[in-house]
């Protein structure tokens, strides 16, 4: 069963919970039919929630017994939250529509470069570690090492920090990320050819802005798998597994526009200087 996963993932406070999941769905829907996939298909939120921010838990206490997903269908007229077996795991669900979010931290480490944390909410102390001691650490904790990239952020003597984790041999599973605020005239960064050449794989994501109008851009940017399937009482492990073997993952999704994306980081440094 091919499982669709947007593997940079922020619930903003801006957000409307219930439009996020409704576009979340229907973003994951269209990326289906534009690439051709028949039958059933698995759909991932994969969280990346930065420091003082934790909807995950918030939704978690909501959530109802995993019995109640398997033996009852849904049939109300907002999105529900279910338990799965695993701690980091939730199920969403609105009648016949449903998808995984997982929980997973954005961290940032001591040369200021940021590093996604999938697959587990255990906390680690930002700007306290190397890069590459967090994405030891990130990994004994039971998480998934993203590097994403982000606008200016591989510039310099950062990006140089980023190429010497790369060129590292870990005895961890370490992957980059593009997301889908690289606008279409921004060229496929260096960083990203040379993890490719290294046999990293990109894990991308949609990376919500801390703006109103990007409560609709969950799922619109991430990653295919064609050949695998997911527990439902278990869909971290199920994860795991399948990221522990493969190093084939296909991209889907556009960048932003150049207007929007100048609008865009015009908006996000003016809340900056207004200290939101």
């Amino acid at each position: 069963m091919p499982i669709l996963i947007d593997a940079h993932v922020h619930i903003q406070p801006e957000f409307s919970l219930e439009n996020f999941f409704s576009s979340a769905w229907n973003n994951f829907s269209l990326a289906v039919e534009q690439s051709d996939i028949s039958g059933s298909v698995d759909f991932v939120l994969a969280l990346t929630e930065g420091a003082g921010c934790d909807v995950f838990s918030s939704l978690k206490k909501l959530a109802k017994p995993l019995p109640e997903y398997l033996n009852k269908p849904s049939s109300t007229a907002s999105w529900e939250c279910y338990l799965t077996a695993e701690p980091d795991g939730l199920i969403i669900r609105k009648d016949t529509a449903s998808m995984y979010l997982i929980a997973g931290k954005q961290l940032i480490s001591k040369e200021n470069i940021e590093l996604l944390s999938l697959f587990s909410s255990a906390a680690i102390e930002n700007r306290s570690l190397s890069l590459q001691d967090l994405a030891l650490a990130v990994s004994a904790k039971g998480g998934l090492p993203v590097v994403p990239w982000g606008v200016g952020k591989w510039f310099g003597e950062r990006g140089k920090t980023v190429e010497r984790l790369l060129n590292t041999k870990q005895h961890i599973s370490i992957f980059v990320g593009d997301n889908g605020n690289r606008p279409i005239f921004w060229p496929f960064p260096a960083l990203l050819k040379n993890a490719l050449d290294l046999g990293i794989p990109i894990l991308s994501g949609s990376d919500p802005l801390p703006l109103t109008s990007h409560s609709t851009r969950p799922g619109s940017f991430g990653a295919i798998f064609m050949e695998d399937e997911l527990s439902i009482e278990a869909p971290i492990d199920s994860l795991r597994k399948i990221f522990s073997k493969t190093n084939e993952i296909s991209g889907y999704g556009l960048g932003v526009g150049p207007f929007q994306f100048i609008i865009d980081q015009l908006q996000v440094n003016l809340r900056k200087q207004m200290g939101k």
